[in-house]
């Protein structure tokens, strides 16, 4: 069924129904003309069987006047009915012109207003059923108001792009995992590099230095001594950039330990005070997982050291068993309550590694703390030992 076939059968049901009605008001009202009209005839004609009757016989003079009497009263009659009969005219056109506003209003509004409703609530369901996997793909009821043409279309349209942004989604979700992946491979590669160019050159150095400290020369001694405190600077900072660059951790220790590890190394660094909590419930993580919530936490920590003044920072993992999820929350404190939160290229990368697992990560500032939550989802829950 077409909808312009729905509007008119429905328009014509309800318009049929209130010209009855009209037709009955008429007819009632011309009634009550005829009575109101034979009333006044009536009470005219005792008027002048009264006056005829009581009077002495008339004269010329007296039957004019009395005929003038009668043209002036069956004016004014007239007058008084030309009146009521405007107002009657008017109060029909208002009355028919309110009518046939709220038929066409009670005829259209369910045709058009509930597949409407239905349409915007399954899109709202369709909605949540992708922010919880667990959650069915919902339908639409197949209502009497749904079979028409115009609405399946719409629908069919709406299934159609649906279904067009969910493979578009997938390509980019398996693009950016592509891009994360080779990134994640040019800083392995990057640390090999420093490892087999810097590593072994900065050994030799500290160990000829050792040697020259040994020397009976001051001199020597004390240049010597230069140059192995230099060289041992030097070997601290390689190690902590290759430790960021490449999470050896993650290969030997669970994500609870390489992400205590990488919370000692900052607090000693930046004399942090830190606040450690991760759930015994938490369960093992996708494959992706690990190296993505270990980069997150190293981002909150940069985000942390370079745009607020922290003297304490807490940390707090976890799995939400009700929704399914896997929540890391990093606060931090020195931050101003009126300032404002711009996405910084370390926030969007938190984002882009959240939307790879399929969670979402929310940031706000909390009486002068900034508060990091990030969201990833489980759906299969194998709890760590």
């Amino acid at each position: 069924m077409r909808l312009s076939e729905l509007l008119v059968r429905r328009l014509l049901t309800w318009l049929g129904l209130w010209a009855a009605c009209c037709v009955l008001v008429v007819f009632t009202m011309g009634r009550l003309d005829v009575q109101t009209e034979y009333a006044a005839a009536s009470e005219l004609v005792d008027d002048l069987h009264r006056g005829l009757s009581n009077a002495e016989p008339l004269g010329n003079l007296e039957l004019q006047r009395l005929r003038q009497q009668l043209a002036e009263r069956k004016a004014e009659q007239e007058r008084r009915e030309t009146r009521r009969e405007l107002y009657l005219i008017s109060t029909m056109l208002l009355l028919m012109a309110a009518g046939s506003g709220v038929v066409v209003w009670y005829s259209l509004r369910p045709a058009l207003n509930k597949p409407l409703q239905q349409l915007v609530q399954w899109l709202r369901d369709y909605e949540e059923s992708e922010r919880d996997p667990t959650r069915p793909a919902p339908t639409l009821e197949n209502t009497e108001e749904f079979r028409i043409e115009e609405f399946k279309r719409i629908h069919d349209s709406v299934s159609q792009l649906i279904q067009t942004l969910n493979t578009e989604q997938k390509k980019s979700r398996a693009l950016l995992n592509r891009v994360v992946d080779l990134q994640e491979r040019e800083r392995q590669t990057i640390a090999q590099d420093l490892h087999d160019y810097f590593g072994q050159s900065l050994t030799s150095i500290s160990v000829n230095s050792a040697f020259l400290v040994k020397s009976t020369q001051a001199n020597t001694q004390e240049a010597a001594k230069a140059v192995h405190d230099q060289a041992q600077e030097m070997m601290g900072w390689l190690r902590s950039s290759l430790r960021e660059l490449k999470p050896h951790l993650l290969l030997e220790v669970s994500l609870r330990d390489a992400a205590l590890d990488l919370l000692d190394n900052w607090a000693k660094r930046h004399g942090w005070y830190v606040d450690f909590a991760w759930a015994p419930n938490t369960p093992a993580l996708p494959k992706e997982a690990p190296i993505a919530v270990y980069r997150t936490l190293q981002e909150a920590l940069t985000n942390a050291a370079r745009h607020a003044n922290t003297k304490k920072l807490k940390v707090f993992a976890g799995f939400d068993e009700q929704a399914h999820e896997f929540i890391l929350i990093v606060e931090n404190d020195g931050v101003a309550s009126s300032a404002a939160v711009n996405p910084s290229l370390g926030l969007t990368g938190i984002r882009e590694r959240m939307a790879i697992l399929q969670g979402h990560v929310v940031w706000a500032i909390e009486e002068d703390r900034f508060v990091l939550r990030c969201h990833i989802p489980v759906v299969e829950v194998n709890h760590a030992p």
